[in-house]
């Protein structure tokens, strides 16, 4: 019986963040890794200096086998796989959104956001470092 309970608070929570994915906390662009029309992927948020660095400019549907490296803010992460390990979303496309997901797949069934154009964002838990895709444009 615990476990229903646990999974039901979990289930909760995770709804919420695709029920406020416009109240992410905002922050300060950090230093320019992306160029027009990217979005880049930090392993770190922006209190922790957002460190290493994805830059993505096409839909992925699974971000297993791409990695973050090293750039502008920082080494922290690099190496490391970008599936599951995004803290901080910085979108530079001018009129396109950018979503991100929890589930591989553009799948939104557990949780996913919505990052603006021209905006940056640190992902809220229970999001942060729990996703799995990305795509530009569409609404989850």
């Amino acid at each position: 019986m615990r476990i229903k309970r646990i999974f039901v608070t979990v289930s909760v929570a995770l709804a919420a963040v695709v029920a406020t994915a416009g109240s992410a906390s905002a922050y300060t662009y950090p230093t320019s890794e992306c160029g027009p029309g990217q979005v880049c992927l930090y392993y770190n948020s922006s209190s922790s200096g957002f460190g290493a660095v994805f830059k993505q400019s096409s839909n992925i549907s699974n971000y297993s086998g791409y990695y973050f490296s090293a750039g502008k803010n920082g080494s922290s992460g690099a190496g490391l796989s970008v599936k599951n390990n995004v803290a901080a979303v910085d979108n530079r496309s001018d009129g396109s959104y950018f979503s991100l997901f929890y589930n591989s797949g553009y799948d939104c069934s557990v949780a996913c956001m919505q990052i603006g154009p021209n905006n940056a964002v640190d992902i809220p838990e229970p999001m942060k470092n729990d996703n799995a895709s990305g795509r530009y444009g569409e609404a989850p």
